[in-house]
């Protein structure tokens, strides 16, 4: 059986952008969440 190095190429970079096309956004919401938390959890100027 012969190996073939452009199917198993195509099928690794098909999977790497898979990977970051799923990673990164995860990483954007963490951010955005852990700055909405930051923001609720400190008191704000108006209300004391």
């Amino acid at each position: 059986m012969n190996f073939d190095w452009i199917t198993w190429g195509i099928w690794s970079l098909g999977l790497l952008i898979l990977v970051v096309w799923v990673y990164v956004p995860i990483k954007e919401f963490r951010q955005l969440l852990h700055e909405r938390r930051a923001k609720t959890d400190s008191p704000s100027e108006g209300q004391q």
